[in-house]
């Protein structure tokens, strides 16, 4: 049976966000910390992926371009659905116990599929 591309990409994004995702914590206004422990106990969790990207500030090719680093975190959509989660709201803090290390929710940025939601963020 021939895979159509489509299904190869998303088999891919999910094996890739699998392996390199952390667990984390999202702190909703409404709904508060999520996964809660009841979601917790379920087996649901929340991972993320933080990058950072470089990219060129300058709009005009002069030789003189200036790099701007982007951080970002990209989460699963089955997972943001699995939890109850609508939607991420900016300002949100999102916390990663297992580094110590927490994140605001800045913008979201333009999805490449279903799968991945991608939001700018500064530290916390």
């Amino acid at each position: 049976m021939i895979q159509r591309l489509s299904d190869i990409k998303r088999d891919a994004r999910l094996a890739l966000h699998g392996e390199l995702g952390e667990p984390c914590v999202y702190h909703d206004r409404d709904l508060g910390a999520l996964p809660s422990p009841e979601q917790s106990g379920e087996g649901l969790i929340l991972t993320a992926r933080f990058a950072t990207k470089l990219k060129t500030v300058s709009p005009v090719d002069d030789g003189l371009s200036i790099l701007e680093g982007i951080e970002r975190l990209t989460f699963q959509q089955p997972q943001l659905d699995a939890l109850g989660i609508p939607e991420l709201d900016s300002g949100s803090l999102v916390e990663f116990p297992g580094y110590g290390l927490s994140f605001r929710l800045d913008q979201p940025m333009d999805p490449d599929g279903p799968l991945n939601v991608y939001w700018t963020v500064t530290r916390a």
